[in-house]
């Protein structure tokens, strides 16, 4: 998974870089790596990540070949050591969701792109 992530913050720096976004960089990147490590724990399928500038938005989106269906983000368990990926993905993201697909799904978010 680090890999995955890893080359996700890359794509992320890149595009923010080219785009002359870098106040992007750091929110991106954290929602980025949440949704591919996601896939990573939960879908184990190929995927292919897709940074989109339509502005007034980044958007970033995470297509996998699981039919597995994201559970609601739930408030966190103080205790537990994970599952607030998708909470950080909501507080981040001015958007974000999810679309069935016929042989997987897409996951995006929006961030507000100045």
């Amino acid at each position: 998974m680090t890999g995955a992530c890893r080359r996700a913050r890359e794509l992320v720096s890149d595009a923010c870089a080219r785009w002359h976004l870098p106040e992007l960089v750091a929110p991106a990147s954290v929602v980025l790596t949440e949704l591919v490590g996601n896939v990573v724990r939960h879908a184990g399928t190929p995927m292919q990540v897709t940074l989109t500038l339509r502005r007034p938005y980044l958007q970033v989106a995470v297509t996998d070949g699981s039919r597995r269906d994201i559970r609601p983000v739930p408030a966190p368990d103080v205790r537990a050591e994970g599952g607030r990926g998708l909470l950080l993905v909501r507080e981040l993201a001015r958007r974000w969701g999810i679309a069935p697909l016929g042989d997987g799904k897409v996951v995006w978010a929006l961030l507000p792109a100045a």
